[in-house]
């Protein structure tokens, strides 16, 4: 569910020059979304879902499980972090192929900048053009409406892509989640 003016919305429902927010409230025209189908047996590890769990990142976020990319950007305390690195095998986790379909589709918006949008309430990064637009299904629609990609210039906040890299106060935050989801279950247990 993406932030708007009018409520949120699921990016499924988006649309070139529909608005949406910015994490600061700002509305910003949608400029594509960007469609993948992925088929689940020959993706890559790139594009293997993450499910980060309802209020993982502390403070009520996600407001609802949110799934991304291996390689999207979430906005920690002004940090852009892959989902990948984010990973603590508990409240953000790989999604099991179990779960999945044989074949999903990924959303990517564009705005004019590589901006700070909500999803499901918590910080991400929009498209930013490290995948060339090639890979996506409506590739032949971008080039119809403007005619030859761009570049797109990233925000200057540093990227962290790797687990490694976790600065130890986002990696203690992400514990506490995973003991207060311990502490929840065992409550529920008693």
């Amino acid at each position: 569910m993406i932030a708007t003016p009018d409520g949120n919305r699921a990016v499924e429902t988006l649309g070139i020059g529909d608005t949406i927010l910015t994490q600061d409230g700002r509305p910003v025209p949608v400029r594509w979304i960007g469609r993948q189908a992925v088929s689940v047996a020959t993706a890559g590890a790139r594009m293997q879902p993450v499910r980060l769990r309802a209020g993982c990142l502390g403070g009520g976020l996600p407001e609802q499980d949110l799934t991304v990319t291996a390689d999207h950007g979430m906005v920690i305390d002004g940090l852009v972090v892959n989902a990948s690195a984010l990973v603590n095998g508990s409240t953000i986790d790989w999604l099991p192929a179990s779960e999945l379909p044989e074949q999903l589709t990924f959303y990517h918006v564009e705005t004019e900048a590589h901006d700070v949008i909500l999803a499901n309430g918590a910080p991400t990064e929009t498209f930013i053009d490290y995948r060339d637009r090639q890979s996506f299904d409506n590739y032949g629609e971008y080039l119809d409406i403007y005619g030859c990609e761009r570049i797109i210039p990233e925000m200057p906040r540093p990227r962290i892509s790797s687990r490694r890299q976790l600065p130890a106060a986002i990696r203690e935050r992400l514990d506490q989640g995973i003991a207060a989801q311990r502490d929840d279950r065992e409550a529920r247990r008693a």
